[in-house]
């Protein structure tokens, strides 16, 4: 009965029991230390973005579903397996954003700034991929990218290679972080390659995998991201890209990495970082990090590339060129490791001292005198005052109760972030005009007037 109640228009829905709602598979809560690192990744990639002179731009999370199947290509796993897709009561096809560039192509045309060139932009917020959930990898995930649209010039590669560069050296992440590098060419030079390539893995086709066998021919590029065992010794002896570069292509790439060299940024060439989509061209690179933290195969923290065919494939008047990268907040997170890594202290906590209704009576009541609880809300505004740290009253769950100091304490040092002091009141702190200052890291504490709080804070 409750399997026929969970079938709604022949789709299958998932059952939960509202009495225990949970979050759905692949999508987490952030919650205290797990939002201040991603804000603080946030903070700092906002802050390289504006100092090269990006501006914000937010896009809406729900797209027609054209936007995204014109860009990422009919054949590519995302639109194939991991799209939101849905028809909504207009009888539209509606996505949830798997990334944030054909967002922001969209919006540039949309906006009529085809002619207003060039655009600097940068942007953060969910995506939502339908894909096996496994460590730094969610279905829904939070990115950063920027894009910058209308130059053609390699010296806008080099700035978002720098871009990047600086945003993670400067988060000072777990693990040593290396700029993997590769040229796609122009039009031209992958026309070339893709036909030299298509030769090659049609000689070794009966050894390739299942996979790999239907992107021979539709898209012969994705083979090279194979992460099957025996397609990797097959993609070892490939031939590179290199001797189908036509010279333009050369220039472009040869600017790049003399550029490179001159800025002190380090990069290891890797001929098989390819991209699958026809519009992407010239750069591509990626920047991965040798931490344990991130698990196999999950090595990759930012990746950009050049596009400059993007706008004309979503319906633009104008082929705009345009460069960018995107990186996944929730693997930066975790190669944070155990950083404290709060924008501002922990804010100090009031503990209130509960009075016995019935002295002579060990199981009388704890409460805590309306006198007191005012008392110890003047005494968190003069600590906010004073310390420039947040402050407030320590409340513990409604009981008969009030718990003893002790256990409010021991409930303050179990949390994520744990502050530097707490300040303890009762009513004979009160009667004197005194608070108990405890520092919670060496455990020790002293009285002091109100007045004097900040020689102990």
């Amino acid at each position: 009965m409750r399997r026929a109640a969970c079938i709604a228009r022949g789709l299958t829905i998932a059952c939960t029991n509202e009495a225990q709602p949970r979050a759905v598979r692949g999508m987490v809560d952030r919650i205290g230390r797990a939002e201040h690192n991603h804000q603080y990744i946030v903070s700092h990639a906002r802050a390289v973005a504006e100092s090269y002179g990006y501006s914000p731009i937010s896009t809406p999370i729900l797209e027609y579903s054209s936007v995204f199947e014109r860009t990422l290509g009919a054949d590519s796993d995302v639109v194939g397996k991991e799209l939101y897709k849905f028809l909504d009561s207009s009888q539209y096809w509606m996505t949830m954003r798997p990334e944030g560039t054909a967002g922001v192509n969209r919006a540039v045309i949309t906006n009529e700034l085809e002619n207003r060139m060039p655009q600097r932009f940068f942007y953060s917020g969910p995506m939502f991929r339908h894909e096996r959930p496994q460590k730094g990898r969610l279905r829904q995930f939070e990115q950063f990218g920027i894009e910058s649209m209308g130059s053609t010039h390699p010296a806008a590669d080099v700035e978002c290679i720098q871009m990047g560069w600086e945003f993670l050296n400067r988060l000072s992440v777990d693990g040593e972080l290396q700029v993997q590098l590769n040229t796609l060419g122009d039009t031209e030079s992958r026309t070339a390659y893709k036909r030299l390539l298509k030769e090659y893995f049609y000689k070794h086709l009966g050894e390739l995998s299942e996979t790999s066998r239907l992107r021979v021919g539709s898209n012969t590029l994705r083979v090279l991201d194979s992460k099957n065992e025996t397609d990797q010794e097959i993609i070892a002896n490939a031939p590179p890209f290199l001797q189908c570069l036509s010279a333009d292509s050369v220039r472009h790439f040869d600017f790049v990495k003399k550029s490179l060299e001159s800025l002190g940024i380090p990069y290891l060439l890797n001929d098989k970082l390819v991209r699958g989509l026809d519009y992407y061209q010239h750069t591509v690179w990626e920047i991965t990090s040798s931490s344990s933290l991130l698990g196999r195969s999950q090595g990759t923290v930012l990746a950009g590339g050049r596009y400059d065919g993007l706008s004309r494939i979503l319906g633009g008047t104008k082929s705009i060129p345009g460069v960018g990268w995107g990186a996944g907040i929730e693997r930066l997170a975790l190669l944070l490791g155990n950083q404290d890594v709060s924008s501002c202290p922990p804010a100090i906590p009031i503990l209130v001292v509960p009075e016995s209704t019935n002295e002579t009576d060990a199981s009388g009541l704890r409460t805590v005198p309306d006198s007191l609880y005012i008392y110890a809300m003047q005494v968190a505004a003069r600590v906010r005052e004073i310390s420039g740290q947040g402050s407030y009253v320590f409340k513990p769950p409604t009981t008969p109760n009030h718990p003893r100091v002790s256990k409010q304490l021991a409930s303050v040092l179990k949390g994520d972030l744990i502050p530097s002091h707490v300040v303890i009141v009762g009513s004979a702190e009160m009667a004197n005009g005194e608070v108990i200052v405890r520092n919670t890291a060496t455990k020790t504490q002293v009285t002091v007037d109100v007045s004097k709080l900040d020689t102990a804070i």
